[in-house]
């Protein structure tokens, strides 16, 4: 059994989306009538390139909470949930909505997004 390293991508907000369904439209890309693909705000903001849906996970909750609870039963969290909640509290991140982007999913340059980037954190995958 092997194991690779990768990076998880967290962002946070708080009291900007109303409904799951405005989150996933500044989320997930859309396509036109012909089917091209249509980049959602996220991708255009950070960046985002081999992108598969599976490995982008979000949250969304009634009122503004710590990111540990955003983040409760998110993928691999045993690897580096603590570092990141430690990092939100330090920047003083009190939010209502989450988002993790997994490999194999890119972003070439998250911190231009207009959530919050709590920043990025290694984590082991085996196979």
């Amino acid at each position: 059994m092997s194991s690779n390293v990768t990076t998880v991508h967290v962002f946070a907000c708080k009291g900007r989306f109303a409904s799951w369904e405005a989150l996933q439209a500044y989320l997930s890309p859309t396509c036109t009538e012909d089917g091209d693909a249509v980049p959602s705000p996220f991708f255009l903001e950070t960046g985002l390139t081999h992108y598969e849906p599976a490995c982008v996970e979000s949250a969304l909750l009634a009122s503004p909470a710590p990111l540990a609870q955003l983040l409760d039963g998110v993928s691999y969290g045993d690897s580096w949930l603590a570092q990141a909640c430690a990092d939100a509290q330090a920047q003083g991140v009190l939010a209502d909505t989450s988002v993790c982007v997994f490999a194999p999913n890119r972003l070439a340059h998250p911190q231009r997004s207009s959530l919050h980037y709590v920043g990025s954190y290694r984590y082991r995958v085996e196979d």
